[in-house]
């Protein structure tokens, strides 16, 4: 089976794993442990836990073939307050990839610590999932994602959680504290978020001050938080990135402006960030310029802010704007300045 780069996302569910016909299961985890098996799932309640402060569901979704094939699988691991078993999983994932890989759901009661989220998985559930079924146990093997809310914890551990797993899929849709650093991080690590404009921008900066890199290693799309109603999860995630980033290499970038020009009186911010596309019909990411040339230099950008002023006074006419996606892709806009 071809390696695929998968991403870990998840919003309110969480994914499956592969199943044997007998489980191997330490003893100190039989106590009130049961699993149900189904056609193409295993159903486990009660996986104890020393670092959760209860025994949580889990349910493994295989892959087409599963059963008939020698080999070993990618995985996925999705964190949630939801279940995601069998008929969801081939409802929400591309087909492509739901036949390929091992899903496994973690039903979660409450938001752990990171340090405890990160316990867990990796003293107590990767352990029993590689032993139990056919996973491949490199990293970039297993992707981990996250729901909403759940995402924070996996951020918090990120560095440590990259030992184990080789991508990261998040949502960021409500405003949160991001870490100081990712110190540590896997090289290798590759990471997808969504969320709001000003979450995104913290992410990205996080990310490059760590030393990961567009597109290599994280990959954004910025959601419109306007709106009261979440977003409907299959048009938030890009599961090409998630999944197979190698076939959709970036190749070109368009300006989004809030607004199409403002005027050399006006006070008011210009929101500014890129959407960046890729070929072969892959989905578009996004990218907000850490700086950029202006030609005139008659705007004044904002990072944090993700926005721009027209400078008071200047020139009415058309401003070149030009800079680079991270160390990918140069970019070129223009924006009017009027009376």
């Amino acid at each position: 089976m071809k390696k695929l780069n998968l991403v870990c996302f998840f919003f309110f569910f969480s994914v499956a794993a592969l199943a044997q016909s007998v489980s191997i299961v330490p003893f100190h985890l039989r106590e009130d442990m049961q699993i149900f098996p189904h056609e193409g799932e295993d159903v486990i309640l009660y996986f104890p836990s020393v670092y959760l402060p209860y025994k949580t569901k889990i349910n493994v979704v295989f892959p087409k073939d599963y059963d008939t094939t020698n080999g070993r699988f990618c995985s996925v691991y999705t964190l949630g307050s939801g279940e995601m078993p069998k008929n969801a999983v081939k409802e929400f994932f591309p087909q492509e990839y739901a036949d390929k890989c091992v899903f496994v759901n973690i039903r979660l009661n409450n938001i752990p610590s990171g340090d405890i989220l990160e316990k867990f998985l990796s003293k107590e559930l990767l352990p029993y999932i590689e032993t139990n079924y056919k996973i491949e146990e490199a990293s970039s093997f297993k992707t981990l994602m996250s729901g909403e809310k759940y995402s924070s914890a996996v951020l918090e551990v990120m560095p440590a959680l990259s030992n184990y797993f080789g991508n990261f899929a998040g949502l960021f849709y409500h405003s949160t504290a991001v870490p100081e650093d990712l110190a540590g991080i896997s090289p290798e690590v590759s990471v997808f978020e969504a969320g709001s404009v000003e979450n995104i921008a913290r992410l990205q900066a996080l990310f490059e001050q760590s030393g990961l890199k567009f597109y290599k290693n994280f990959a954004f799309k910025i959601l419109n938080t306007e709106s009261s109603k979440l977003p409907d999860l299959k048009t938030v995630f890009d599961f090409d990135y998630i999944f197979n980033k190698n076939l959709c290499k970036p190749v070109k970038a368009k300006a989004v402006f809030s607004a199409d020009r403002a005027s050399s009186t006006s006070e008011e911010p210009v929101s500014f960030w890129l959407t960046v596309k890729s070929k072969k019909n892959c989905g578009e990411l996004n990218y907000i310029p850490s700086n950029f040339k202006t030609a005139p230099p008659f705007l004044s950008w904002d990072y944090d802010d993700v926005s721009f002023k027209v400078i008071y006074g200047a020139r009415p006419g058309k401003v070149k704007i030009s800079g680079f996606i991270g160390e990918l892709l140069p970019f070129d806009a223009t924006f009017k300045i009027t009376k």
